[in-house]
Parts: structure tokens; sequence; C-alpha cells
């Protein structure tokens, strides 16, 4: 077997050609003999090779605005694609792989700008000369994909006619050897126009005269012209991983040089010469390899000079070798024949199949190949030998400059142990996502992906794996907890939620977070013990607590989880609030081991202690001690009972009139927790029972916050006259105040005493909250009531933060309701470490699913579909003249949605070269002096638009007018003399 420290993998394809747009179809047609070329046609012309999504482009996901991308030559634009989707089929994000990525493509000729772009009269003042030439020349193919997907590799432009494509994979090949990329593209794309491109066949064309590619068949006299794109991922194999389609051993570029008759010639000799010298760089005979790809045009010299190079190098003994030529299927595709040619020989070693050269109507009989151990299949076959599948691959191009690379496959990846994967995940949920750059494109992506799960059967580790570790993560984000059930439940379950997939809002960079922390009366009974089941490290965090606790004299918590739900120590407040603590301090070391930071935190009673605690006012040992003492303070006092009503503050003050009962808490305007003697709370019970209003006991066995706190207040108070207190790092909303707790309250210890003993103003905490506008919330406690009152406060108040929970209320397993709230935390924008572990190989997977926008520049040709981007009618303005054509030539410059006074310039996606180009063609039309500083200095629409008028109203017209009079006199005078 090959040395994997010599080979680099191809780890990952894509490509358009005729009849197919991805891997998958392109091999089935292959194998099914399809021919996908029109033959002749009704008017008698001769059909071209054509491939889908030619006109179409997704410029909001690579950030072109409509016109950049109209300007832009469609080879450019397939290619930026093709280079997304085959990056995808790798499994590499490259924002987050480390490695270095080198770009090594090329294209045909730049016919779209001259033909389409230069007609058009108003794209060529849009945009402008050098963005024009940005767009369209081939210089800027490599370079100009590697700004829009942010490479660094070496970005370089291939051209060397039809062996482009495979040249351009043995310079990735040599990069990457040479250490000066980690990851490269490799690849080439050609399009035909006019999109509906056909010929006419004249005697000594190379071109077929029946529109038939038949390569190596008597009585073939031409090549079919077609379009088609194709690039290959590359690394080297020791660093692939499992996910490694082949293995490219060898590869070999030269020229023919002046050993042919003509230029455009071919030469046996050169060609034999790249071959051996590829087969000596791989380090194997002529013999070991079962399968070439030829170049195979169906030209009758150029088919006879290979068939001859063939013989000289392969055609000595050993098993038998098939040959093939993909073009009888799809056509020459030119710049991108080569790599075409190539992934066909990568699935058939990565498949074990050898795909026929179809048969087709007019077919003469097979040419001799020129050695024994040749055959050219006609029917799919096996793999010859039963060994190590090996081929081989030729692209030779028109000028005399030849490619060849051999072809291995990977060593076989280790075996997925089965019954370690059960024992290790089977109990363990993981998290699915997708993201896209709009909603259409993420529900099309997951329906797709719901699709594939109906049929495919992918370990369900892998998949979330290749989700989260394979795919860019866009703007618009969906997430869903997959429960660590049976594989094929999940991916069952996984598919129905997909089919539901949607996402209105998009991520932000550094959402603000908002934690809610509750007091007692929440459901303590085996709190905490699924999560520190499923994450040790939150396991660890608990214990550590805990062990906090009984260093500074508090309860042994230890095992506290598995206490039944009748235990008495679930009642007994100085257990229940240092319980409460450790559990909820440990979810925050949960959260920021995430790199979830919030930056406002709202307690509830003991849970602001525990707020104050991660916001530095107490260190974590006075924060426990804190708590201990509060705890045994309240309880302390006398028994008593707690309820809460389903009513306002006032209309509950009126149902307790004549009870000694206390407002406790106010946890919403129509929430109020009310507390005192037992029987007192009973009555006021049947009091709200006879009026129809909801109550709910809380699970308590002191009346909290109420006049019997007095004496544990005071106490507490002076107990923190003992302990250091700092201001708070992080906003911390008070009880008391219902606002920001400041530096003051915090380090005062009479204020700790009041918040134990008053009236808590949640609902006025939840209200302050909501004004400083978090984009997520989430409860670090069990239960969910405080989520459900902030979801109501928030849609009154208009406000849409994702709200989630950190444990539930045990009606879902902790792990999964936990890894849903950081699935939702990720959704708005945080950065969360990854829920899953990556794939020992990335799945193959559909891929993301382009917007079907058209861009398309210059006027109608005869016959000729002319898909364009949309353009709305241009905004009515007050004002007539200025305002009205800036806002036509602003619009002109950027296409797409009507300007607007608030929009930005650069916002919109504008370019410095876009800035001048504008600001002339402005300056021309209404005859002002305008510098490129004005649209860096007034860069809204409104601003730009009011700078323009104060110039015109500034400029000296007579002035004008009187050189304008000299240029007409001296026109006039120059026609006299004339």
């Amino acid at each position: 077997m090959e040395e994997l420290d010599s080979a680099v993998a191809v780890v990952g394809v894509a490509l358009r050609v005729p009849g197919a747009a991805d891997p998958d179809t392109f091999w089935e047609n292959l194998l099914t003999e399809q021919v996908s070329l029109p033959g002749e046609l009704p008017d008698g012309t001769l059909g071209v090779g054509h491939f889908d999504r030619v006109a179409d482009f997704d410029a909001e996901l690579f950030g072109l605005t409509p016109t950049q991308a109209e300007v832009t030559d469609p080879q450019h634009r397939v290619a930026t694609e093709l280079v997304w989707q085959a990056l995808e089929d790798a499994g590499i994000d490259t924002e987050r792989d480390p490695g270095r990525v080198g770009v090594f493509l090329g294209c045909g000729d730049n016919a779209y700008r001259y033909q389409y772009v230069e007609t058009d009269d108003r794209l060529r003042r849009a945009a402008g000369r050098q963005q024009i030439s940005l767009g369209n020349d081939k210089d800027f193919l490599a370079t100009g994909i590697a700004y829009r997907l942010g490479l660094t590799g070496p970005s370089l432009t291939v051209q060397t006619a039809c062996s482009t494509s495979l040249v351009a994979v043995h310079l990735a090949v040599r990069s990457l050897l040479t250490y000066e990329c980690d990851i490269a593209v490799a690849g080439g794309v050609t399009v035909q126009l006019p999109l509906d491109a056909n010929y006419t066949y004249s005697e000594g064309d190379i071109v077929s005269p029946d529109g038939r590619c038949r390569p190596f068949t008597q009585g073939s006299r031409g090549t079919v012209p077609a379009g088609g794109a194709g690039v290959v991922v590359l690394r080297r194999a020791a660093e692939a991983g499992g996910a490694v389609r082949a293995l490219v051993v060898g590869s070999a570029v030269n020229n023919d040089g002046a050993d042919r008759m003509s230029l455009a010639a071919p030469s046996p000799r050169g060609q034999a010469a790249v071959i051996r010298e590829a087969l000596e760089v791989a380090g194997l005979e002529a013999g070991d390899i079962g399968f070439v790809e030829t170049h195979g045009t169906g030209t009758e010299l150029g088919d006879r000079v290979e068939l001859s190079a063939l013989a000289e190098t392969y055609g000595e003994a050993g098993d038998s070798c098939a040959l093939g030529s993909v073009k009888a299927n799809i056509g020459h595709t030119d710049t991108a024949a080569g790599v075409i040619g190539l992934i066909k020989a990568v699935l058939a070693v990565q498949h074990g199949d050898i795909p026929p050269t179809p048969a087709q109507p007019g077919d003469g009989p097979d040419v001799e190949l020129g050695a024994e151990r040749f055959h050219l299949p006609r029917k799919t076959v096996s793999w010859p030998g039963g060994g190590v599948r090996r081929a081989a691959v030729s692209s030779f191009g028109l000028g005399g400059t030849n490619a060849h690379v051999v072809l291995a496959q990977p060593p076989a990846p280790a075996a997925l142990d089965s019954a370690a994967l059960e024992s290790s995940e089977q109990h363990r949920p993981g998290l699915a996502v997708l993201s896209a750059a709009h909603p259409e494109a993420l529900a099309r992506t997951a329906r797709s992906l719901a699709e594939r799960l109906d049929k495919a059967q992918p370990p369900i580790t892998e998949l979330l794996g290749t989700l989260w570790h394979g795919r860019r993560q866009l703007p618009y984000r969906w997430a869903v907890p997959v429960e660590g059930l049976d594989d094929s439940v999940a991916r069952r379950e996984l598919a129905t939620a997909l089919r539901g997939a949607e996402q209105s809002r998009a991520a932000v960079t550094n959402p603000r977070i908002a934690v809610l922390l509750p007091g007692q009366g929440v459901p303590m009974p085996g709190a905490g013990r699924e999560l520190a089941r499923a994450d040790s490290d939150f396991a660890a965090d608990l214990a550590a607590l805990q062990g906090e606790v009984r260093r500074v004299g508090g309860p042994d918590l230890q095992g506290s989880a598995d206490w039944s739900a009748d235990d008495p120590r679930l009642l007994d407040t100085s257990v229940v609030q240092p319980l409460l603590f450790t559990l909820e301090l440990a979810l925050l070391r949960s959260l920021d081991r995430q790199g979830i930071r919030p930056s406002v935190l709202l307690g509830h009673s003991v849970g602001e202690l525990v707020a104050a605690t991660w916001a530095e006012v107490f260190t974590v040992a006075d924060g426990a001690a804190a708590v201990i003492e509060r705890g045994r303070l309240m309880s302390l006092a006398a028994a008593g009972a707690m309820t809460a009503l389903r009513a306002g503050e006032a209309a509950a003050l009126e149902l307790a009139d004549g009870l000694a009962l206390d407002v406790c808490a106010v946890n919403a305007h129509d929430t109020v927790v009310l507390g005192g003697d037992e029987p007192e709370v009973a009555e006021l019970e049947r009091r709200c029972a006879g009026r129809g209003i909801r109550v709910v006991r809380l699970a308590t066995a002191h009346a909290f916050h109420s006049r019997t706190m007095a004496e544990a207040a005071d106490a507490f108070a002076d107990f923190l006259g003992t302990l250091p207190l700092k201001a708070p790092r992080v906003t911390v909303l008070s009880n008391l105040t219902g606002q920001p707790l400041t530096a003051e309250q915090a380090t005062s210890a009479a204020y700790w005493g009041r918040q134990l003993g008053s009236t808590v103003r949640f609902g006025d905490a939840v209200d302050a909250l909501l004004e400083l506008d978090p984009q997520v919330v989430l409860e670090a406690g069990p239960g969910r009531a405080f989520t459900g009152q902030l979801r109501r406060a928030a849609r009154a108040a208009g406000r849409t933060p994702v709200v989630a929970e950190l444990l539930g209320d045990g009606r879902r397993a902790e792990s999964v309701v936990h890894l849903a709230a950081l699935g939702a935390a990720w959704t708005l924008g945080c950065g969360i470490t990854p829920p899953v572990a990556a794939p020992s190989g990335a799945v193959r997977l559909p891929g993301y699913s382009f917007a079907d926008t058209r861009y398309w520049a210059g006027p109608a040709v005869a016959g000729e579909p002319v898909p364009q981007v949309v353009r709305e009618p241009e905004p009515e303005t007050a004002d007539g003249g200025t305002v009205a054509i800036l806002a036509e030539l602003w619009q002109e410059s950027f296409g797409g949605p009507a300007i607007r006074p608030e929009d930005n310039f650069f916002e919109l996606g504008g370019t410095s070269l876009q800035a001048a180009q504008l600001l002339n063609v402005v300056s021309d039309r209404l005859l002002v002096d305008l510098r490129l500083q004005e649209i860096y200095e007034h860069s809204s629409f409104a601003d730009f638009a009011a700078r323009v008028e104060d110039l015109i109203a500034d400029r000296d017209d007579s002035e004008l007018m009187r050189l304008l009079a000299e240029l007409e006199a001296a026109d006039g005078t120059q026609e006299q003399n004339s």
C-alpha cells in the first residue's frame, strides 16, 4: 500500500455537467449509460451540452449586491458555489478549520463580458470598468473565490486549455506536499454561451458531425462542445481522517514542445512521457493500473495519438486494464474536462465498479486499442483483480500541456465499534443544527436533509458531528436536541423535526444574555440528577460546590438529587437554600464553560445572592456562608405558608382584607405571592376559590419575605457586616427596587437584610430586564415558572427574546432540555463549545440549498431566455429632482430592493471601487465636484442626498453657464471653418 505521507486524499467533490448537478446523479448516469447530449436538433443544427443553474446565483450568501452578481461572469459564480459544495462534501468548515486553504482553478473564455455586460449600458455605468474586470477576467477567478470564502492559501488561476483543471489538481497536490497549504480546492469551469448555443458542422472541424461523441470508435469524427464544472477538495492523506474517496499517489505535467506538426497537434511522445513520470512519482508499475480515464475526445487524430501513447506506457503484460472517456456521456467540457474525468475515476475507485463507455446509435466497431490488456467496457464491470484498486486519468490541452494523475484506493477506515458506541452514546443526547444565509434556504436545506434521512441510515452520532463540524455557521440557524435513542428512532424523529424547521431571526454578534435564578418554592426532588449523569463537568462542579458548602459549615448535600419528594430536608430552609445555591452556581459555571456569559442576572430571593456571587459581590466561599446563614436564620422563624394568586397586587390585598398576610412577592403584574400563618393562607385560598381565582400553594415551611422574617433580616445584616462586599462586575437586578443593583446597595449589609424581609419586586425587575433587550434569556434552576412569566411579559412589551430553561420541569430529560437551551442560544449567535464530537469521517449529506435568483446582463438574444434579477420600482420622493435622480443612481449601483433614506452605502455591500464609480456618475449627472471622502462621511442615502443638495446650492452656476457658452461658441466656430 502507498505510503500516506506522500499521498494526497480526495475528500470532497462537486460538479455540474449535462444531466447531473451532484456526484450521486452523475455516477448513476454513468452506470446506466446515460448520454446527456441533445444530438441533432429539430432545426438541423447540432446541440451543445449545457448544465443547469448557469444564470442563477446566491448573491446574498456570498456577499455580492445584485449589480455585482449581474456583472460577474457565470463561470466565476458557478465555481464559487461548487467550491462551497465541495467543501461541504468534505465536511470542512474553513472558518473553523485551522488549515490554510489553497485555490487552484481555471475557466473558459470571458465571452459573458463582451456579449452581455459590455452591451448593457445601464450595467456598464453602474459597475464601472474596474468592477467589470474583477468580475470577468480570468485573473480574478481564484482570488475572487478566496476573498468570498475567506481562504488564505495560494490562489492561482490556471489556464492550459483542455488540460486546465487536471493541471490545477497537479499544482494543488504539489502545494499540499510542500506545505504551502493544508487543504486545496482544484478544478475548472466552462460555460457555453449563449445559453441555448448550438453548432453546425463543417468538413475538417474537430466537432462531431452528428452531435455525438464516440471515443475509440471506428468512424468517429469529432467531439461535442459542452459546458461543465467540477471541483475536488484535497488534503494530505495522513491528515484526512476517515472520509477519503480516493488517494492521489502520483501526478505529472509536461508540454509537447516542438515535437509535433503544429501548436494544435498532439504528440504521442509527450503524452507517453507524462504518463511515465506520473507512474514514477507514484512508485508504481504500469501493470498496477486497472482503469485509465482517457482524454478521449472522439477525434480521429486525437484518439489515435492517445492510444499510441497508452500502448507504449500501459500496454505491457499485466491484468486487464479498462479504458473510458466521460466525453461520450457529456461531451467535451473544455477547461473542466480533466477534473470531471478525475471525479469519474475517483468514484470508480471508491465504489469498485468501472462504468461503461455508452454505446450509441450510429456507433461503428471499437477501434484497435493497441494492447491486449486494454478493453473498452460497454457495460459496468467490477474492478479487475482482487487487490488495491488503482486508476489513472489523462488530460491533454490544446497547445501541448499534458497532465496525468494516478489514483489508489485508500486504506479501509477503522471499523466503528458498535458496542462501544452504544455504551458511550446511547444515553447521551446530541444537537442537530442547520444554518443558512436566509430563512427560505434554511427551510429548503432542512427538507432536503429530511428526505435523505427517509432513505439513508448514517450513524446518528456521525450525522450530528458532520452537521456541527462540517458546515459553515450562517446567520439564520435552527437547532434541535436528538435524544440518545436507537439510531433508527433518532433519525426518524430528526426527519420529522426537520420538516418543520424554520427561523425568522438572524443570529447577532455578541448577543446580550440574561439568566434567571429562581428562589425557594421550585420543585427540588431530583433536580440536577440526570444532567449530572450526562455531563461529568457539571457533576464535578456540583460536587465541588457542595463540598464548599460543607467546608464553611453548611449541610451535607451529597446525594441530594436522590432524596425522595417527601424527604423533610426538602422543606428545611437551612438545607434548600444552600442546595439552590450549589445547583444554580453549577449551572452558571456550565454556561461559562460553553462560552455563554450573561450580561444581566435576575435572581428571585435567594437567587439574588447566587447572582451576586457570580457577579463577584461575594467570593464563592463567602456567598456559600451567606446563603447558609440566611437559610439558617429564616428556618428559625415561625412556621408559615405561601400561596401564589393569579391577580394583581391591589386585588390580592383586597382579597386578604382582614387577614394577617403580607405580599411576599410580586412576580408579575397579575401574579402575586402572599404569606403568613397557615390558617390565614388557607382562608385566602377559600376566598379565591369563591371568586374563581387560581391559586398555587408553594412548597415552603415558612412565609418568606413577610413580617415573620424581621428578626432574621436584622441578624443577617449583622452577619454580612463581617464579610467583604464588592460592586457587581455584571448587572444584577435588585429584588427590592426592580432596578439594577448599585455598587452602594451591593456593598451594604443593610441592603441584604432588607432584601431578606421585604417584598420581592420580581415583576418590576422583569420589566427592567426586558428594557435591556436581551436576545437570550435562560432559567438556571429547576422548573419553568419564571420563564413562563417572562414570556408573557415579553409578549406584552413587544419584545422577542429566545427564552429557554436549563433543567426544565421533569417532563423531558434534563440533559435534553439543557442541550435545547444551548441550541436556542446558538441560534441567536452565542458561541458554544461543540455539543457533539467530530465525526470519524464526514457523512455525505445534501448540501446547502442555494437561492434561485437569476442574474443576467445584456440585451436579449433571439431564442435565448434572458433571466435577470427582478428590480423593484424606484421610490417616489417628494423631491422630483435631485433626490429622485440620486435614488435612481444608487438603485442602479446596487440593484435589489428600492433605496430607502436610512440605507447605508457600506451596509448594502458597497465597496471603494463601487463608491468611486457612483461618485463619478453622480458628478457627471448633476455637475457637482464629489470627493471619495463624501461617501465615507455621508454614507446613508439621506445624508448623501443632503450633502449633494448642499453642493448644488453652493455651486456658482453663472460661471458654469459662462464656460458652457464658451464651449458652444468654440464648437460653432469650428463648424464654420470646416
